[in-house]
């Protein structure tokens, strides 16, 4: 637009469209002809450093958000054993708080957030009794108390204007020193040659398959002596027998057997209460109860807490309980696990066997707190030779 054509429009006695365009071209001539001003400093922290410390202070925060964001693949081509770039190395530096040296991919190496989320939940999907355990993350040995019993103050009837008595409970103290869990996994050189986000994914699933088999197991039969922590099962057998019940007959598991068994766990913990059970147990067993009119009480009902529900209450598929054993219990508030050593990988290369053993390693331990939050029943074998009684 230009003037002359600003005053055909006032000839015309357009006005309004003759001053909309006369502050168009006012706005085009101070853009092309105004002074640009000095940019104005945001960062006062940076107004008097000169322009190569700023270029400096500016590299180290993009190594810092690298850091953060480009771990997981330098955690991949160390145990691959791939050439790390010079911005590789302040990488791995920087998260392992270790100086780089050529033999890193023998040193245990820290997984990264994102790909342990990944073997953790994967282990808790495939071990949900383990998952629902309350974890805590906690250098060094840790003292639980184990709650034992209530000495006095339990619940009473009392006389008017009698006061009445404290509660008064017993527990005892319990050390979680941890325990070492190892588990190999061998890749041949053939299959390294996968990409990164393949090879991740791989080995994600391999050590959540054999950890989580590992601790899923552990949380329920683990003896407590030697290297295995205590499980629920050992911890009731020892100290709360009878938290533990057989059913009626041999090779059945009838509706009273369940109702029992639900008797025995306080309500304080029936939020977050789950029946826990092996493929076998659920569908040979459970789902064939029935109530006095013959309608089945078990309904199948897949879901993120289990594959369905008794009396209400959800019903985990657990193959780490054992055939034939049921486990109803709230490991969330009646277990504790303390993991002393993150999980870690380590590398080793068999030039000869052409393969590269991967060593997970964690050191952890975990313990029943309050016995009261779980209850066991075992199916009753049939005698050999002829029918149970």
């Amino acid at each position: 637009m230009d003037l002359e054509a600003i005053k055909k429009m006032l000839a015309e006695g357009k006005i309004e469209e003759a001053n909309a365009a006369m502050d168009e071209l006012e706005a085009e001539n101070k853009a092309v002809f105004e002074e640009p001003k000095p940019v104005k400093v945001e960062n006062k922290a940076l107004e008097n450093k000169k322009p190569e410390e700023v270029e400096n202070l500016e590299k180290v925060e993009e190594v810092k958000d690298v850091a953060v964001s480009n771990y997981e693949e330098v955690f991949a081509k160390v145990l691959l054993g791939r050439e790390l770039d010079p911005q590789d190395k302040i990488v791995y530096e920087k998260v392992n708080n270790a100086a780089y040296t050529h033999q890193v991919a023998n040193q245990p190496i820290l997984v990264p957030d994102s790909t342990l989320s990944g073997i953790l939940g994967l282990i808790e999907e495939q071990h949900p009794f383990y998952g629902d355990i309350r974890k805590l993350n906690v250098r060094g040995g840790i003292t639980v108390k184990k709650h034992k019993l209530i000495k006095s103050g339990d619940a009473n009837t009392y006389a008017e204007g009698v006061e009445a008595d404290y509660e008064e409970n017993e527990f005892v103290d319990i050390k979680l020193d941890g325990h070492e869990i190892v588990k190999d996994v061998e890749v041949s050189f053939k299959l390294e040659a996968m990409s990164i986000p393949e090879f991740l994914t791989y080995l994600q699933t391999e050590l959540a398959t054999r950890i989580g088999y590992k601790l899923g197991n552990l949380a329920f039969t683990g003896t407590g002596t030697g290297d295995d922590p205590t499980g629920v099962v050992t911890e009731l057998t020892a100290n709360a027998s009878d938290q533990i019940i057989e059913t009626a007959a041999a090779d059945v598991v009838a509706y009273s057997d369940i109702t029992k068994l639900r008797s025995k766990v306080k309500s304080q913990f029936k939020s977050g209460l789950k029946f826990y059970a092996s493929s076998d147990t659920i569908w040979n067993r459970l789902a064939n109860i029935v109530d006095k009119n013959g309608r089945p009480i078990f309904i199948a009902n897949p879901t993120t807490e289990g594959v369905g529900y008794l009396l209400g209450t959800p019903v985990a598929e657990d193959d780490g309980a054992g055939t034939d054993r049921v486990v109803l219990g709230n490991p969330g508030q009646g277990m504790i696990e303390n993991t002393n050593e993150p999980l870690s990988v380590s590398s080793e290369r068999n030039l000869k066997g052409r393969k590269t053993l991967y060593q997970g390693y964690m050191i952890t331990d975990f313990t029943v707190t309050y016995p009261e939050a779980f209850a066991i029943l075992n199916v009753k074998q049939a005698a050999e030779g002829g029918a149970g009684e």
